[in-house]
Order: C-alpha cells, then structure tokens, then sequence
C-alpha cells in the first residue's frame, strides 16, 4: 500500500496567486501534472469537470480533494495546490477554498484509490498542518510542512 511519504515530494506543490475560477485552478493543476507526471492535461481537466459534476469534492474548512481514476494513470500521484485567496468550491460548509489535493489515481485499484484519499484527508483535517499550509509563500515550505509532520507522525 503507497503511504503519503511516497506520493508527494517537492514537485507536488504549486502556490496560486489571484485565483479568479475554479476552472483556471483546475488548468494551472493539469498543466503542473503534465510538467511533472506527463499526465495529458485535457484528459485530466475533461475528468476534474466531470467528477466535479457529480459532486462536491470539498470536505470542509476551505479544502478540497478532487481525484481523477483513469487508465492512462501508471502509479498513484498528486498535485497540492495552495490559493492566495479561497474560491467558492460549492462547499457543504459555505467555506472558499484555498487549499486543493489532486489525487491522479490509476483505474486499477479501487480499494487502494479509496486508502490513498482517506490518507490525504486524514492529513488535512489536521488543522495545525493546514494553517501553516495557509501561510506558505513557497512550493518547497509547504513540502517541509507536510514532510516534517510525516516523519515526525512516523517516529
């Protein structure tokens, strides 16, 4: 089973300033997922959309963890965006969201896909991870953020 030290590293993470729409989040997402992982980028965002058609992928207090399961996706991989200002995601809550966790999962292992999202939001509904998230001005203090309190979680 993956465990969140090995999906996310310094790559993972994009700040976004100004945010203006869930769709121009959603392409500046697609386009750091083809740079890093050479996921098609309108594969990606045609299924970000339609998954976000279904439902909600927000979980409260300003976050969400839209997730893509698609064939074209080798191994398990993710995307966090971090927002200078929260976007109005449809949340259950009525929050913006500011903090963004796109899971690029593999269409083979469901259950595994289901462990992977349960992990993540596990770690978000941390609220001392998810301030300091808030105040990061770089990709790589939001990995060290996240990083510190996995190793610390595995000590």
């Amino acid at each position: 089973m993956l465990n969140l030290e090995e999906l996310l590293n310094p790559n993972s993470f994009l700040l976004i300033q100004n945010p203006t729409s869930k769709k121009m989040v959603f392409e500046k997402v697609c386009n750091k997922a083809f740079e890093k992982y050479n996921i098609d980028k309108n594969i990606l965002l045609n299924n970000i959309i339609k998954r976000e058609k279904i439902g909600t992928t927000t979980i409260g207090n300003g976050i969400a963890i839209p997730h893509v399961q698609n064939d074209q996706i080798i191994k398990p991989s993710c995307i966090v965006a971090i927002l200078s200002d929260g976007l109005d995601f449809d949340a259950l809550d009525n929050n913006p969201v500011d903090i963004i966790v796109l899971l690029m999962l593999p269409d083979v292992s469901k259950s595994e896909n289901l462990q992977i999202l349960a992990q993540v939001s596990r770690l978000l509904r941390n609220p001392d991870i998810t301030d300091k998230l808030r105040g990061c001005r770089s990709e790589e203090s939001a990995f060290a953020i996240i990083s510190h309190h996995l190793k610390n979680k595995a000590a």
